[in-house]
């Protein structure tokens, strides 16, 4: 499989962000990643704006929730969560918290009650303009902890810049596609 930024339509909307624009033009980027990385024909869906209510009853609602029917299963798996956060507060650790607080919430809500022999890894991204952070979630803690597919290669809780850095982003991406 060839890289997402080989796929001109998402180079060229990496290229556009701006400090201006609004999360929603993130939104449009990672759904087209995730949609390339994640294809319909191979049973994935990406939800925008899921909806995930805390065994308190508050609600909340993820950017992007990436689910995996696999064969002709009736139940999805649901692996990977996408914050997104505007360009411009790349260097706010503020921002990068509240993206990890928000699906650690939203992970909690969705697989804090799994049981043990169910458990398989699910992965959230925080996504702050062209940069991303990658986490997994512990079931043990019920927390997030910085991910990296290979730590020796892949260093842990690094920001990743998706132009820049495009085979290191690639490799996280495959990763997951392929481990969940």
């Amino acid at each position: 499989m060839s890289s997402y930024g080989s796929i001109n339509a998402i180079a060229q909307e990496l290229g556009r962000i701006r400090e201006s624009d609004p999360e929603s033009t993130l939104y449009g980027v990672w759904n087209a990643i995730l949609s390339f990385q994640f294809p319909v024909s191979e049973g994935y869906i990406t939800r925008p704006q899921d909806e995930h209510t805390a065994q308190s009853g508050e609600k909340g609602s993820s950017d992007l929730h990436t689910f995996h029917y696999q064969g002709n299963s009736s139940t999805a798996d649901k692996f990977l969560i996408v914050q997104c956060k505007r360009a411009g507060y790349e260097t706010r650790s503020s921002v990068w918290a509240e993206g990890v607080d928000q699906f650690c919430r939203y992970l909690s809500s969705t697989h804090g009650r799994r049981r043990p022999s169910g458990r398989s890894p699910v992965y959230g991204i925080v996504a702050v303009g062209n940069y991303m952070r990658v986490y997994r979630y512990d079931d043990v803690s019920q927390s997030v902890i910085d991910w990296s597919p290979n730590s020796r290669k892949l260093k842990k809780g690094k920001v990743w810049n998706l132009e820049e850095n495009y085979d290191e982003t690639q490799l996280i991406l495959d990763h997951i596609r392929d481990n969940h």
